[in-house]
């Protein structure tokens, strides 16, 4: 087994960094749900998602920040497909709701939006191969 060298160490990083972030993102997710379902720990859910959904944006800015040119691409393609798709699921829903559908929860658009930037990530990354 080769010695690990200063590259390993920085991928390692990087991958406990987006991890980090997606636990973070789901713990806020979560508690933010069950707030609704037990009233006597809503505040203290909803300190608690806000707290996760902080130490969520935290984790991302580091893994943002850790990219070379390429990764950076790779992200601004994979956003730009998150912020369309986004725009073009909350237009069709307009026009759901406008012909008597019923609405959408507004917090379903965050977590749309994130999983839709993983996807795009996935997307971009095997164009870039």
């Amino acid at each position: 087994m080769p010695p690990p060298t200063e590259q390993t160490g920085f991928d390692n990083r990087r991958r406990n960094s987006i991890l980090s972030f997606y636990s973070a993102a789901l713990a806020s997710a979560v508690a933010v749900g069950f707030s609704s379902k037990t009233p006597s720990l809503r505040t203290a859910l909803l300190i608690l998602g806000t707290v996760a959904a902080a130490v969520a944006v935290w984790f991302l800015l580091r893994f943002l920040q850790s990219n070379d040119e390429r990764e950076r691409q790779i992200n601004y393609r994979a956003l730009s497909f998150s912020f369309c798709s986004t725009l073009i699921f909350s237009l069709v829903v307009g026009l759901f709701q406008s012909a008597g559908f019923h609405s959408v929860s507004w917090l379903g658009i965050p977590i749309l939006m994130l999983i839709l930037w993983s996807i795009g990530l996935i997307l971009c990354s095997w164009r870039y191969r």
